[in-house]
């Protein structure tokens, strides 16, 4: 049976988390921060910031990208 769309985006969370020792909410709040100082701006800022300096692959920080451009517009 396929996955759900909400499974694979907890299974995405649960490798983000066992391969950086840093937790979601802990992402999304560094995100923020960077947001709010002006540091970081559009979505595919925050996907290379987080692969440069954190070794993300492209889809875990495509989707703490995604997750946090949701949350500063208030989604």
């Amino acid at each position: 049976m396929a996955k759900t769309p909400e499974q694979i985006k907890q299974s995405y969370y649960t490798n983000i988390e066992a391969k950086t020792g840093v937790s979601i909410p802990d992402w999304l709040t560094r995100i923020q921060a960077k947001l709010q100082a002006k540091e970081l701006a559009r979505h595919s800022e925050i996907v290379n910031w987080l692969k440069a300096e954190h070794s993300l692959g492209h889809g875990y920080a495509t989707l703490l990208a995604h997750d946090a451009m949701k949350a500063e517009q208030g989604d």
